[in-house]
């Protein structure tokens, strides 16, 4: 359960960074990161694993089902070759 609530915050962080969006743009005009830009696909893939497998065991969706939910969620319909391959090794 701790690992998913650390995705989960970690999903919020990447895709809702309001207090930097409010300290980048007033100290430097440019706009903040975000959607796991700049990191590693490892990064991607660590956080898109809890809440693909959360998905299969506490929801019960296929893997496939899992996917094409995935899919359809911020950040990660950026990354669908990543996403292609999670639940690849069940």
């Amino acid at each position: 359960m701790a690992n998913l609530v650390k995705s989960m915050l970690r999903v919020i962080e990447e895709t809702v960074p309001v207090q930097r969006i409010w300290l980048d743009t007033a100290e430097n005009k440019e706009t903040p990161r975000t959607g796991f830009e700049g990191e590693p696909n490892s990064a991607v893939i660590e956080v898109a694993s809890v809440l693909f497998n959360d998905l299969i065991e506490r929801k019960g969706l296929s893997v496939e089902e899992a996917r094409k939910s995935m899919l359809r969620t911020e950040p990660f319909q950026k990354f669908p070759t990543l996403i292609a391959n999670l639940g690849s090794n069940k």
